[in-house]
């Protein structure tokens, strides 16, 4: 999708494969709106766990949430120029009530589900980003991939915080100012656990300018994960501002 506002361009560009799996238990939403002059994104990837049952649940009602919070609440906030304190306290109390709604779920029929969340929500060049899990956020300028999360796990024997039918976990929040080019990558682990640093170069904002562009990266990078032998769901979203 491309969009201007006050002279931002947005490029975006999304990635979404079962891979070897029967089952996709990934979810992604991406985003964007008018809130007054300007353009507001939201970007969301997450991460059944395959380890617990209905995984494909918990990240699809975890988007689905934080799709409604957005037209319910973060658009209105933007359009009212709120500062990213007020942003950041919408995002939280959705993450909670998503919490919650998946603990009664799992107690009403005596199971455990959670999911990783890597989130990216963006307006007036300034973003908030939140995370809990291994999926991944990365920031790319030129030719150089930098990764602004870090994984919750512990050391590839499971997670050690996800968002869930658990007690509720606050997640890592960072936030900052787009300056210049840059796109900003969003993507489980089934999709950069085999790429190599110099996969990520196909990326380089400079040399996309459009949706379908972003998009044959992006498969191209997951048909590399896959020759090299990725066995899980594979999803991805980038999104470029200029």
């Amino acid at each position: 999708m491309k969009r201007k506002s006050k002279g931002m361009k947005i490029i975006s560009g999304v990635y979404w494969d079962p891979g070897r799996r029967e089952q996709n238990q990934d979810s992604i939403a991406l985003q964007q709106a008018a809130a007054g002059k300007r353009r507001v994104l939201l970007a969301a990837v997450s991460d059944g766990i395959g380890g617990l049952k209905e995984g494909e649940t918990a990240s699809g009602y975890i988007t689905e949430r934080l799709i409604e919070n957005f037209y319910g609440q973060m658009l209105s906030l933007a359009g009212r120029k709120k500062g990213k304190h007020v942003m950041e306290r919408s995002l939280l109390r959705c993450l909670y009530d998503i919490n919650d709604a998946l603990k009664n779920y799992g107690n009403g029929k005596e199971l455990r589900l959670g999911a990783t969340l890597s989130l990216l929500f963006v307006w007036k060049r300034r973003y908030i980003i939140v995370h809990l899990g291994d999926s991944r956020i990365y920031l790319c300028r030129k030719k150089e991939m930098k990764l602004l999360t870090k994984d919750h796990s512990d050391g590839g024997r499971g997670l050690t915080k996800c968002i869930g039918s658990f007690p509720f976990q606050a997640p890592d929040i960072l936030t900052g100012r787009i300056r210049g080019e840059c796109g900003f990558l969003l993507c489980t682990d089934g999709f950069y656990r085999k790429l190599s640093r110099a996969a990520f170069e196909v990326l380089n904002p400079a040399d996309i300018d459009s949706e379908e562009q972003t998009g044959r990266r992006l498969r191209e990078m997951a048909a590399i994960a896959y020759k090299r032998g990725e066995q899980d769901n594979m999803s991805a979203i980038y999104a470029i501002f200029r």
